[in-house]
This record gives C-alpha cells, sequence and structure tokens, in this order.
C-alpha cells in the first residue's frame, strides 16, 4: 500500500480555504433564486473558472503529479473562459431583456483550443503562449464589460431615471477595476520573470497575484449575492414621438398645477418613476413634459418646488 505525504504551507492553506469560500459562493449564485439569478449564473461559471484554476495551482504546488501521473490531463485550466463569463454577467445584469444565443458560444470556442494544447503539452511545464492569450483575453473581456456599464449609464442619463438606477451598478464597476488593475500587474511579473530568468521562475511567483485575484472574485460574488433589489432594465425601445408644442405646453402647465395641489415634492424617496405612478401616467411621458415642455431636468424641476 502506497503512502502519499503531502507537504502542504500555510499559503497552501489560505489557497484551499479560499477555493472552498469559492464554490460555496459558486453553488449560491447558481441555485438561488433572485431576481438576477440569470445574470449570476455566468458569475457563478466565472467563479468556479478561477477556483478550478487555483485548484490545478494548489496541485502544482502540493507536488500531486508525483502521486497522480495523470493529474495534468484534469481538465482545471479553463481560463480563457474566464473573460467571456464576466462578460454576459455584466450583459446580463445591465440588460436582463438580453437572450443568451447559440452564437454567443463563440466566445468560448477558445477554451476547446486551450484543452487540445493542454493535453498536448501535458507534463511539459507551462506554454507560455496560453498565458499571453489569456491575458489578452482577459483584458479584452474586462475592456467591453465597461463599455457595457457606460453604456447602461447612457441610457439611464438619456432617459433622465431615478438616482437608485443611476448609480445601481457602481459597487460592480468599483469592484471590476480593482479585478483589471490586479490583472495588470500579470505584465510585471512576466517581464521579470521573461528578461531576468528567461522564463525560468515557473509559477510559484504568481502565486500571490492568482490569490488575491480570486478573493477579488469572491468579493465581487459576495456583493452580487446581497444585492436584494431587482434586475435591472433600462429601457432601450427609443422614447415615443413628441406630442404637439401646444399639447406639451398644457400638459407643462397640468403637471405644476398637480404639483403644488398635491405637493408631491415632499417625498424625499421620490423620483421620476415613483411621481409617474402617482399622476398616472408614463415615465417617458413624465420625461418628456418636464425636459421639452418645462425645458429642466428631473431634479431641477423638483427642487424648484423644495
Amino acid at each position: 500500500m502506497n503512502t502519499y505525504t503531502f507537504h502542504i504551507n500555510l499559503y497552501d492553506l489560505a489557497f484551499l480555504g479560499a477555493i472552498i469560500t469559492g464554490l460555496n459562493f459558486a453553488w449560491l449564485l447558481w441555485f438561488t433564486k433572485q431576481a438576477n439569478q440569470n445574470a449570476n449564473r455566468f458569475l457563478s461559471l466565472a467563479l468556479l473558472t478561477m477556483v478550478l484554476w487555483v485548484t490545478w495551482l494548489l496541485g502544482v504546488d502540493t507536488g500531486l503529479e508525483n502521486y497522480f501521473p495523470h493529474w495534468n490531463r484534469v481538465p482545471l485550466q479553463l481560463s480563457l473562459a474566464l473573460g467571456p463569463f464576466i462578460y454576459f454577467y455584466i450583459s446580463k445584469l445591465s440588460r436582463p431583456q438580453y437572450k443568451f444565443h447559440w452564437k454567443d458560444c463563440l466566445h468560448f470556442m477558445p477554451v476547446l483550443s486551450q484543452q487540445l494544447v493542454l493535453t498536448l503539452q501535458a507534463g511539459k511545464g507551462i506554454s507560455p503562449v496560453l498565458q499571453l492569450a489569456t491575458f489578452i483575453s482577459v483584458a479584452i473581456y474586462l475592456y467591453l464589460s465597461f463599455r457595457l456599464i457606460e453604456s447602461f449609464y447612457q441610457t439611464i442619463e438619456f432617459n433622465d431615471l431615478s438616482d437608485r438606477c443611476r448609480y445601481e451598478l457602481q459597487w460592480l464597476q468599483s469592484i471590476l477595476k480593482r479585478f483589471s488593475l490586479i490583472w495588470l500587474l500579470w505584465i510585471p511579473y512576466t517581464a521579470t520573470d521573461y528578461f531576468s530568468y528567461h522564463h525560468l521562475l515557473g509559477l510559484h511567483p504568481y502565486y500571490s497575484l492568482f490569490f488575491v485575484l480570486l478573493l477579488t472574485m469572491i468579493w465581487m460574488a459576495n456583493k452580487a449575492f446581497s444585492q436584494p433589489g431587482p434586475a435591472l432594465q433600462p429601457p432601450t425601445s427609443p422614447l415615443p414621438k413628441s406630442s404637439a408644442p401646444a399639447a406639451l405646453k398644457q400638459k407643462g402647465v397640468w403637471l405644476k398645477r398637480a404639483m403644488e395641489t398635491e405637493m408631491f415634492y415632499r417625498d424625499a424617496d421620490l423620483t421620476l418613476t415613483s411621481l409617474a405612478e402617482r399622476l398616472e401616467i408614463h415615465h417617458h411621458e413624465l420625461s418628456r413634459i418636464i425636459n421639452v415642455a418645462l425645458k429642466k431636468n428631473f431634479n431641477d424641476f423638483i427642487n424648484e418646488y423644495r
């Protein structure tokens, strides 16, 4: 009977704790019924991808391949899927009406190539080409994710919606910026390894980088899981055609009279949507009356009465 001895240090124990925590959050995001569950499932897959990656690193650090020769053949390195999963999470979060199509699977085709390369070079060390491809892939999808958030903000600003909706994605944008800055640390790590050590350092110098990246993903998952609000759905259809100027002016007079008699402005939490509900009109119509007939934005209009 063979006896297996694993050399585990405190760093490995920290990795193991992060892996278990990440698996728990991936499970919760996938199975917990929430308003943003469809979006959270993409984040669950992104977190799982990171967990499997770090699990593979833990196996390398503990020398698992010495006891299980086929360890390197286990498909744990799915790093080229990390960027697409983050991108589709933000896409579904900012555009709940978006449907995942079969053509979107093309974003994950590089993962198949990655597995082929890993199978062919199993046991021959780490491929610098795959490392570079992973860095470029995640960097591109992070950029596209920021573009989605900016597009969401522009839609909100264009339609003059409530402040709550306007700042709904700030937590995600903040965490994503931190993740991006940590990800960019890959450049000095790799440059030092290549120019100073001729790519002979292996993976050990990267352990702290991967550990912080996983913790950041767990932080993102925790925030996403704790968000109680409904799924975001900024209006994507164009605004209805404007009414005739005379009709709009009459509606502007009617709106002012309603504000003076009903004193809606006394509500500290008043928003464009809630005011439209009290007036029993669509918030697009209310926004058009304020912007076109009164030539103001919603905040200025309310603050005048306050």
